[in-house]
This record gives C-alpha cells, structure tokens and sequence, in this order.
C-alpha cells in the first residue's frame, strides 16, 4: 500500500517539477537577457556622451565623412590591391548582342528563349535515327 503512494505521489510531483525547472531556466535566461540589454544601454548612454566633446564631432567628421577644415588637402589611400586596373585583360568580356534595334518586348523575349534552348539561336537540325 505504501508503494503505491510514493508510486502515485511520484506520478503526481514529477511533471510539476519538470515544470518548475523549465521555469527556473527561462528565469535565468530572461535575467541574462536583461542584463545584456542594461550593458548596451549604457554603452550607448556612454557614446551619446562622447558627442557632446568638440573634439570628438570634429574627430568623427574627418574620420566618417573626409571632412577638412578650409585650406587643408585632402588625400584618399587607396589599396592597390582593391583598385582594378585599367589595363588588365579584357578578353574574356562577353559579347553583348547589339541593342539598337528597338523591338517589342515580346519579341526579345522569345530571341532569348531560342538562344537559352538551343545555345545558338538556330533551329536545331534533326538527329538522324541510328
């Protein structure tokens, strides 16, 4: 009789255990949340306050938007690595068709549906039967 009480206390205690730890959980991560969220606000309270330094604008303008104040010149480094060339090799370039001719819309439609089907824009000759 008595195991049955444990067994049956057991069956009842359990899912409200299972319920309470999910619970315990969320609270933690909710607080790990929170305190995430308190950190970036006063992280961005600190950078709001950084603006109200002439230094720090003037700095910021120069460095966000190349701003220079009258009589200074102003030079722009630019990675040749980034930068292509003028000179390099061009002969991979596709041929792009000649466009002058104006057409209905319909019809460049249909010439680029012919030139994807078939690769060259002709009809296709029948393969004989082997």
């Amino acid at each position: 009789m008595l195991a049955v009480v444990v067994v049956l206390a057991l069956a009842v205690l359990l899912p409200s255990l299972r319920v309470y730890f999910s619970q315990q959980e969320s609270l933690r991560q909710l607080k790990a949340e929170r305190d995430q969220a308190a950190q970036d606000v006063e992280d961005l309270t600190d950078d709001l306050g950084r603006w109200d330094d002439p230094a720090y604008v003037v700095a910021q303008a120069r460095e966000r938007l190349a701003y220079v104040f009258p009589g200074e010149t102003a030079y722009r480094v630019v990675d040749p690595e980034i930068v292509e060339s003028a000179h390099e090799d061009v002969s991979g370039a596709i041929e792009r068709p000649n466009t002058t001719v104006i057409s209905p819309w319909y019809t460049t439609l249909w010439d680029s549906i012919e030139v994807a089907g078939n690769g060259t824009g002709a009809t296709p000759e029948p393969t004989p039967a082997p």
